[in-house]
């Protein structure tokens, strides 16, 4: 298991302080968070590439870093895997080459064949004769990961892999990832801000925000049931309301709350009525009607009217003002089908189950 006490200064004046605490075991644990978080700066303090300040880093029962017994490992003695954004390939070298690069002495025949095995199971064993300007950007991360695989690591850092890759490759080496991850048996730390690679590849998952760990667990349960308003913003709870306790319906086993503009009912909570609350919903969990609805399982049928409407190539996003603006996610096709455009008055239903108290 990594256990690893980081605290650095990221730079001068009002830069922000790391201080974090970060345990990963078998399997693969993503530290998932916004652009400049601190997620890269954990990786490069267990690669030993960044010296922390103040902590302890351990793998096991092999200390890499130590501030107050003046321990600190090299790079090369760490046993690190690193995997990074940018694959950084050497451009004079074939796919093989560069795989095999850091495998000397001995260890270099054992390292070629589990390249070769790492190639056959990506399905690039025949680009391994080509250099990388001659590779797809699938192809040349695969062979990133098979470098960072040849010298048999004891853990691997994966630095937001697969970020350059387009959504259908994306798709197929998350899939093998967790394959590579399975057969090499070791704790795998993974950077990324993608929610689908979170939660197929996450074992575990800290949200890092700001420094700090914010919130730890499996990635479905952080997801839809972040606990505090911060988190929910990182995890992409856009619908985030202040309101009141109205009343508890103890027999539907919902608590009803006032978040300025309408009543929303939530899971049955408990708290004082009146008390302040802040409530966090996901815009994927808000269902879009033309009609209103009585036959179903939401709890909260909303009427509204759409306020604006952004198009994607995959996605939708939809304001729709039900006397506060709910931020609503739904498909282009949904956009056409229901013919829906600025003005359209809608109904939105909303599962009390998917009405999140945050604070």
């Amino acid at each position: 298991m990594l256990d690893a006490r980081i605290r650095k200064k990221l730079g001068g004046g009002d830069a922000p302080v790391l201080d974090v605490h970060v345990k990963a075991a078998d399997g693969i644990t993503v530290l998932f968070g916004p652009s400049g978080a601190g997620k890269t700066s954990i990786l490069r303090a267990v690669a030993g590439i960044l010296v922390p300040d103040e902590g302890r880093i351990a793998l096991g029962e092999t200390v890499f870093f130590d501030a107050s017994a003046k321990v600190n490992i090299p790079i090369r003695r760490r046993r690190v895997g690193y995997v990074f954004q940018n694959h950084l390939l050497f451009p004079h070298m074939t796919a093989e080459q560069n795989a095999l690069y850091g495998a000397r002495g001995d260890a270099r025949k054992s390292a070629l064949e589990r390249v070769r095995g790492l190639f056959a199971m990506m399905g690039i064993s025949k680009v391994a004769a080509r250099r990388p300007h001659e590779l797809s950007g699938g192809e040349q991360q695969r062979v990133a990961l098979a470098r960072a695989l040849a010298t048999d690591p004891a853990i691997m850092l994966l630095d937001e892999p697969l970020s350059a890759v387009d959504a259908a490759t994306r798709g197929r080496l998350t899939e093998e990832i967790a394959e590579i991850q399975r057969q090499a048996g070791v704790p795998f730390l993974y950077v990324t801000h993608n929610h689908t690679e979170a939660l197929r590849l996450g074992k575990a998952m800290l949200v890092i925000d700001e420094g700090r760990v914010a919130q730890t667990g499996a990635p479905a349960e952080i997801f839809n049931a972040p606990r505090t308003a911060s988190v929910a913003r990182v995890v992409g709870a856009e619908n985030i309301f202040h309101g009141r306790v109205l009343r508890h319906l103890t027999d539907e086993g919902t608590t009803v709350v006032d978040i300025g503009g309408c009543a929303v009912e939530t899971s049955y909570n408990g708290m004082g009525i009146g008390k302040s609350v802040t409530l966090g919903i996901r815009s994927e969990d808000v269902l879009v009607s033309r009609e209103h609805v009585t036959q179903t399982s939401a709890r909260n049928v909303l009427r509204g009217e759409v306020v604006s409407i952004f198009r994607d190539i995959d996605r939708a996003d939809l304001v729709v003002n039900c006397g506060v603006d709910f931020k609503v996610g739904v498909t282009p096709a949904t956009v056409r089908n229901m013919e829906l455009a600025e003005g359209s008055r809608v109904f939105l239903l909303v599962k009390a189950r998917a009405v999140h108290v945050l604070a």
